[in-house]
């Protein structure tokens, strides 16, 4: 089996908690009827005129938000901004920090198909190699190949949402310019709704996995696990526990995004 990874979902995720932040209603504002004053209250002139000092301190400055880099440009400021988030140490550990924008927008894509291609793929593999055992003739997946993905979901439950959607709402541009630039048509959004639900139909798999070697990878011998997509076999190879956590968040973002 090929190294695929599953923080390739957390993309997904944040993209999508930022179209959430896009297309959510505001809060409609409650309009106050501004006090009558009784016909014959004097009006002091003098307190009712604002003041020109008051005036100009109630007038918030606009904030002009820096330019945009170019898309071909944008790796150092994008490895920047994405280390402020999560932290220097996780970034240089799991992210390939060139293309990354237009290598995250190509993945997501593929997340849909039979797999993943590794020069596309924004994330650095999982360390270790792919764990096996025997069951009498049979092989297995080993639990202990699980352990491997730990790292990816356990940042996937600290990270700061929010501000990877604020994140992802600010480069926003050139990653719609990037999906147009990979062949997409219409919105980056629209898709990732879809791969979301996608996702969402992958049938938990307790195990054992059974596997099979006809030639130099591992595949799954049950003809409907093979035949799922890639996407849908990430979350197979990290093991339940871990494909319960990363669903979870995954209904909780689309339940929201179809409301």
């Amino acid at each position: 089996m090929k190294k695929t990874v599953p923080i390739l979902l957390l993309v997904i995720l944040f993209a999508a908690a930022a179209w959430y932040s896009f297309v959510k209603e505001p809060e409609p504002i409650s309009e106050l009827t501004p006090p009558q004053l009784p016909a014959d209250t004097p009006v002091d002139v003098q307190q009712a005129e604002p003041q020109l000092e008051d005036v100009v301190a109630q007038v918030e400055p606009e904030i002009i938000p820096d330019p945009l880099p170019l898309l071909n440009e944008s790796d150092p400021e994008i490895t920047r901004a994405l280390a402020e988030i999560t932290g220097a140490d996780p970034l240089a550990e799991y992210l390939v920090k060139s293309e990354a924008i237009s290598r995250m927008v190509a993945t997501v894509d593929a997340l849909t198909s039979r797999q993943v291609p590794a020069q596309i793929n924004p994330i650095k593999p999982a360390g270790g190699k792919f764990v096996t055992e025997k069951d009498g003739e049979s092989i297995i997946m080993s639990a202990d190949n699980f352990a491997r993905y730990d790292g990816y979901v356990t940042l996937l439950q600290n990270v700061d949402s929010d501000a990877l959607a604020a994140l992802y709402q600010h480069y926003y541009p050139l990653i719609q310019q990037a999906w147009e630039q990979n062949g997409g048509e219409g919105s980056l959004n629209e898709r990732l709704l879809e791969v979301i639900d996608h996702l969402l139909q992958t049938p938990d798999v307790p195990g054992p996995v059974y596997l099979t070697k006809p030639e130099a990878v591992y595949m799954f011998e049950d003809p409907e696990l093979e035949a799922m997509t890639a996407g849908q076999k990430i979350l197979v190879r990290m093991g339940s526990a871990n494909a319960a956590v990363v669903k979870e968040k995954l209904l909780g973002l689309s339940t929201e995004l179809n409301q």
